[in-house]
Order: C-alpha cells, then structure tokens, then sequence
C-alpha cells in the first residue's frame, strides 16, 4: 500500500513539473502575425520581408504569447514619421536623408510628364533645388527654418508598415499631397505631387504583364469611386465596397468615427446636405479631386487625393482598393 501511494504521488508531481514547461517554441512568419491581427485577407497581394518574422511561445494550455508586440513596433513607425515631416517643416534635407532606407525611392509628380524619381543618394540634391525654387518662386527664403506646413494627416498601419498621407504647403509657392511609409525606423518610400498637376492613374502601365491587369482593374474602381463621390451619388459608392469595409472619417481626433458597409450610405446621404446647407456644392455635384497619388503593392493599389466641397470644405482622402472593391477609406477635413 505504501508502494502504490509513493507511485502516485511521484506521478503527481511530474505532471506538475510538464505543467510548468513550454510546450514549443513556433516561429511564424510576417503574414501569420497579420492575419491574427487583422483578418485572413490582410496580407493578401502584399510582400513582406523575412526579417519581421515573428516567435511566438505555446504553453501547455495552447495559449500564445507574442514576443515582439505590434503596439510598440507601430508607435515607432509613427515616431520616424512624425521625425521626418519635422525635418521636412525645418527644410531640413540632411535630416530627412538620415531616416531613409537605403533602397529608398522618392517619386515626384508621379504617372504625370514631369514624373522624377530619386534614390536616397539623389534626395538631398533634389530637395535643396526645390527649396531654391521655392525661395526664387514666392517661398520661404534660403535658410528658413519654417520651410513646410502640413493638414490633415492620415495613417494607417498594415503589418509591420506605416502608411501616411497628407497635404503640405509651402507658404507663398505651392502645395499638394504626399504618401509615405515607414518601417523599422526608416522610411522606405514616398510620393509627393502638387495640386496643379492632376492625374487619374491610369495611364504608362505595362499592358502585358499580368499584375497590370489587376492594377488597372484596381485603378478603374478608384477612378469609378470617385466619380461617385464627384456626383454625390452614395449608393453607387456602396457598391464599390468590400463586405468587410470600414470608412474612418476624422482619424486620430476626438470627433473620429467609424462606420461599416451598411452604415456608409446613411453617413454619406447625411453629409451632403450638410455641404449643401453650408455653400456647398448642390446634393447631385458634390466633390471635386485634386492632386491624386495611388501607390501599388502585390495586387492592392493605395490612393490617396486632396478632396473639395467648393464653398464648404476641403481636405485629404486615403483609401485601398483590391478585386474591384474599395476595401477600407480613411478621409480628414483641413482645419
């Protein structure tokens, strides 16, 4: 009797020790992470890098731990970011160039004749040459530290990367929009285009290659998206949408709001006559478009535009479209 009870109680405390040990160790990659986070389509069409991979630890009760949490990675990409428009504001070029990736890439005037693009290397040159049209041009002169102003700035994180669009001004010589990115302290590109250059995206595509398809497909809902908006016509919005849509309007403001597929047109059907009240446009031509920039990667393209309510309102827009449906906006007013 003794025997059977000092077996069992050996038993019992082995199964306490098993109960203490992790199970494994997974290590996962980039797109497991974000589907976890952000749905089984996230990281569909978009290329990550092997370096973010991700370890996790299982314990015995099939719980996972995440090592590296997605909070603190985001909250840097938004520090680089906020870094660089502050470079930016300073005129800053050398402090700009410190924060680029080595295989950055900056394009200027994009999809348009005056299209440039610049590597790291030739970022500096380029942005002291616009600071000095700017200064021959009405702009701020040579060696001002109040360089660049900028409204209505909009991100959104996707995985690893921090995406962001906003308008900047050049007191007394021009303004536009930009889209950018950031990733593990560094941007690693950005688009910048001034208002007086209007594009609608689709034009200098490769007609033969099969991703070009699917990003002319994307473009057609982008350009279609916004003639609906133009015309002030919700419901023909509504059926550009993915099931699983959101649309943030205000992001990042204490009047912020989010609203789904269904709630969009209600939204939308209320925000016309309130232009409409306000020396808005009338409720059948709502929207002008100006400065577009769309950006594409795998088979999701991004866009992002100054939007117009003449007599009304003004501000940004950024928005993602993927398979013929816009799958998520984002869209702030100026102040």
């Amino acid at each position: 009797m003794r025997k059977i009870f000092f077996c069992l109680l050996l038993v019992f405390l082995s199964l306490q020790k098993l109960e203490a040990v992790p199970a494994r160790i997974w290590t996962k990659n980039p797109d497991f992470y974000i589907r976890k986070c952000f749905g089984a389509d996230a990281c569909r069409g978009i290329s990550l890098p092997q370096s973010a991979v991700k370890t996790y630890q299982a314990t015995s009760k099939e719980k996972l731990m995440v090592i590296e949490t997605h909070d603190n990675i985001i909250k840097q990409n938004e520090a680089t970011l906020e870094t660089c428009r502050l470079n930016w504001s300073l005129g800053d070029g050398a402090g700009i160039t410190k924060l680029l990736s080595k295989n950055f890439t900056f394009t200027w005037l994009p999809k348009t004749d005056m299209e440039e693009i610049v590597d790291r290397d030739g970022f500096k040159p380029f942005f002291d040459a616009f600071k000095a049209k700017g200064a021959e041009n009405g702009g701020p002169p040579l060696g001002s530290t109040e360089f660049m102003l900028f409204e209505n700035i909009i991100q959104r994180p996707i995985g690893d990367t921090t995406f962001e669009s906003a308008q900047w001004i050049v007191p007394g010589f021009a303004d536009g929009t930009y889209m950018n990115a950031a990733w593990q302290n560094h941007i690693i590109w950005a688009m910048g285009g001034m208002s007086s250059n209007q594009t609608t995206g689709t034009n200098n595509l490769n007609s033969l290659a099969p991703v070009s398809n699917i990003i002319k497909r994307n473009e057609a809902t982008l350009d279609v998206c916004r003639l609906n908006w133009s015309l002030g016509d919700g419901a023909g919005i509504t059926k550009l949408l993915v099931e699983n849509f959101t649309f943030t309007w205000l992001p990042g403001t204490d009047m912020e709001e989010i609203v789904d597929r269904d709630g969009f047109k209600p939204f939308f059907d209320a925000f016309k006559p309130k232009g409409a009240e306000n020396k808005g446009r009338s409720r059948d031509h709502l929207h002008v478009f100006e400065n577009i920039i769309q950006k594409s990667i795998g088979d999701t393209t991004f866009e992002t535009a100054q939007w117009i309510l003449p007599g009304f309102a003004d501000g940004t827009h950024m928005n993602a479209a993927r398979g013929n449906h816009i799958i998520w906006s984002m869209a702030g007013i100026s102040d």
